[in-house]
């Protein structure tokens, strides 16, 4: 019998060196937020390129869910999935509060933007009493009368012909909106740039998953596939206006 039970291991492990699988690999779930350029579909967005070549260079799989951000966070928090990505790091929120992790690993930097109207000008260093929104995920990160949208194009709009005084966001999510519709009425301006991370479930940070997510990042930047596939998002703000 014990014979019989080395032979068998010894064909498993061909199969699997034959195969090309490891048989360490792990299969894990990955949710995104769905947003414009970051992750349109389960087959389009630079994260879901990102994405794809953390699951190749870890040798794990990677099952991919796009869905709207807040379901998206829900995801994480819930223990639905692994990881989620992904959300910026606010320094003033003291990680103890959170009911998530961040990932150990910055996977890159994003300009929020204030996006007004040109004819309603508004102080960046006081916007308190104006009518602002944010993306309903990130109201957390802004005075507590800012408003959650669940819409990124309907909050550009209301801006535009003056319904809010303002809408604050990533540039890479909402400055092809502003091109796309033709949004003329509308001045940019930076409100902050943030560091960015992959969220885990709470407690899971510098476990397993982060562990392996943050050797995986920096394969990709050792072998320059970090910069040919991030390099779209992670860069300097452009102070440039419709």
């Amino acid at each position: 019998m014990h014979k019989k039970l080395v032979k068998f291991v010894i064909v498993i492990s061909s199969l699997l060196l034959i195969t090309g699988v490891s048989a360490s690999a792990g299969v894990y779930d990955a949710s995104l937020a769905k947003m414009p350029v970051y992750a349109e579909s389960p087959e389009k967005g630079v994260l879901v390129d990102f994405t794809k070549a953390l699951a190749e260079v870890s040798g794990n799989d990677f099952n991919l869910r796009v869905v709207p951000f807040k379901r998206s966070m829900h995801n994480v928090t819930t223990r639905a999935v692994d990881f989620h990505m992904p959300l910026i790091q606010n320094p003033a929120l003291k990680d103890a509060d959170l009911d998530y992790d961040h990932s150990t690993a910055t996977i890159f930097h994003v300009n929020f933007v204030l996006y007004t109207n040109k004819n309603k000008p508004l102080d960046i260093k006081d916007l308190s009493g104006a009518k602002i929104e944010t993306e309903a995920a990130h109201t957390q990160y802004f005075h507590k009368e800012i408003k959650p949208s669940s819409n990124i194009e309907n909050s550009l709009k209301k801006v535009n012909v003056g319904r809010i005084d303002g809408f604050i966001f990533a540039d890479n999510a909402s400055d092809p909106i502003v091109k796309k519709l033709g949004l003329k009425n509308i001045k940019r301006q930076l409100y902050k740039r943030f560091d960015v991370k992959i969220i885990l479930p709470k407690g899971e940070q510098d476990k397993e998953v982060d562990h392996m997510l943050t050797a995986a990042v920096e394969k990709l930047k050792q072998t320059g596939q970090y910069k040919k596939i991030m390099g779209i998002i992670d860069a300097q703000y452009n102070d440039w206006q419709p």
